[in-house]
């Protein structure tokens, strides 16, 4: 049987050396809970998008003003990723090159991409199941009564 790697514990859980301070232990504990602002001039799709799940974050208490450009540029990939998807749906898969040789529809490629950027934001924002699933509740934070991992005083 192989010999297994370091385990990966998620950053909430942390060696406690059983000092009592009331720095922050992370940034995310210093950074007040306030949603961004919604950019001006975004396009229809993208703002229709960020009136959706900005709300939804912010409900939990997982933003901070900071977030904005990030939550900006991951529904500029999700929009971008439906639009591909809309126009490979719509469109043949396969058009004919110059030379009349079968080729995909470049709007696969442009999907493909977007979507996997999206996915990596996503992951980073708490926007899919599983990083939800993961993150602690703000309200119990790191050093909740079920931790077995936190000091308790």
């Amino acid at each position: 049987m192989g010999e297994r790697g370091k385990l990966k514990l998620p950053p909430h859980l942390r060696a406690v050396d059983g000092g009592q301070s009331d720095a922050p232990a992370t940034l995310a504990d210093a950074a007040a809970p306030v949603a961004p602002e919604k950019p001006g001039g975004l396009p229809d799709s993208v703002s229709a998008a960020w009136d959706v799940i900005v709300p939804a974050l912010d409900e939990v208490g997982v933003l901070a003003r900071c977030d904005g450009p990030a939550l900006e540029l991951a529904l500029r990939h999700y929009v971008t990723a439906v639009a591909a998807s809309d126009d490979v749906i719509s469109s043949p898969r396969l058009y004919d090159d110059k030379n009349e040789r079968p080729m995909k529809n470049p709007s696969s490629q442009v999907f493909r991409d977007h979507s996997s950027a999206f996915l990596e934001y996503a992951k980073q924002l708490g926007l899919t199941f599983v990083s939800r699933a993961r993150a602690p509740r703000p309200d119990e934070g790191a050093g909740g009564a079920d931790n077995p991992f936190a000091a308790h005083g």
